[in-house]
């Protein structure tokens, strides 16, 4: 097989991960949120924050991970509700 062929190939097979570090609107912590970009069309997938269950989303093709860095700066413990309006 020629290498340059053979190079594309592999390149197309082996997955790129996506990392962003953000901090949750709700709360303050900071979040590492990671997903695997596997083939296929990217889509949007939902996550929710660990420390309150604020729901947030991240456009990609593998499912995210999310991770806390840090906890919570808001000094409360309750849950996020979302309102209706």
């Amino acid at each position: 097989m020629n290498t340059a062929v053979h190079a594309r190939i592999l390149r197309r097979m082996q997955p790129e991960l996506i990392c962003i570090e953000k901090e949750c609107e709700f709360c303050g912590s900071r979040l590492e949120v990671t997903a695997v970009e596997v083939a296929g069309e990217p889509r949007v997938h939902h996550y929710a924050c660990p420390q309150c269950g604020k729901p947030d989303e991240l456009l990609t093709t593998g499912f995210p991970h999310v991770r806390v860095l840090a906890p919570r700066t808001d000094g409360k413990t309750g849950s996020y509700q979302q309102t209706m309006f």
